[in-house]
């Protein structure tokens, strides 16, 4: 057999060993986010997973990029979930909340450890990804309930900031955690406190 022959297995190797690492590793991060959230650091996260610290740093350059690797892969299901849905209208949006509440059992501990400085408009303004594949989530959703209660769809952005806010893993963890309400009535309340605010927008103008 020819090196040129060989070449594509061994890359095809590589790329295999790459993923299986990463995905690694954001299993790792999901662990210990629950296990041990004040531990979080990429030498424990390397270590979970069974990869040397020297090795996941060539996959991620900081601890950040890891939790932000992670936090996308959950966005995207999210959104992957809210694409393929045969919902429409409040009927869609309500579906996509559930779907987040489930999320944000299994990955909540991990998502709230990401923090940025900035905030969630100048983020989706300069194109962050996270953010980016939040408002590919939620743009459809959020469509259908504004015409559903019958206000105009050109206050899309305003009603995605709004959803971002209201919808916030950690302040739905907080809630969940440190109140005696059930899932089912903070994501009824949830829901009535924003479409009540998206009104308020709406009535001033």
């Amino acid at each position: 057999m020819s090196d040129q022959q060989a070449a594509p297995r061994g890359g095809r190797k590589l790329r295999s060993d790459t993923r299986r690492n990463r995905r690694r590793l954001l299993e790792a991060v999901g662990e210990l986010a629950r296990e041990a959230p004040d531990e979080l650091t990429m030498q424990a996260v390397a270590s979970r997973a069974e990869i040397g610290p020297a090795t996941a740093y060539r996959y991620y350059s900081s601890m950040e990029e890891v939790l932000a690797a992670y936090v996308l892969s959950v966005v995207e299901e999210l959104r992957d979930f809210s694409a393929t849905s045969t919902a429409e209208g409040r009927p869609l949006f309500d579906a996509v909340v559930d779907k987040w509440m489930d999320l944000l059992s299994e990955h909540g501990p991990a998502l709230v450890q990401l923090r940025s400085r900035r905030g969630y408009l100048e983020r989706l303004h300069n194109g962050n990804k996270i953010i980016a594949a939040m408002r590919d989530a939620w743009s459809r959703p959020v469509r259908g309930l504004l015409d559903d209660i019958g206000l105009p769809e050109d206050l899309i952005e305003y009603a995605l900031f709004l959803n971002n806010m209201i919808f916030d893993p950690r302040e739905v963890e907080d809630l969940l955690q440190e109140t005696p309400l059930s899932r089912r009535e903070v994501i009824t309340r949830l829901t009535e406190a924003y479409c009540g605010a998206l009104r308020g927008w709406a009535r001033v103008g």
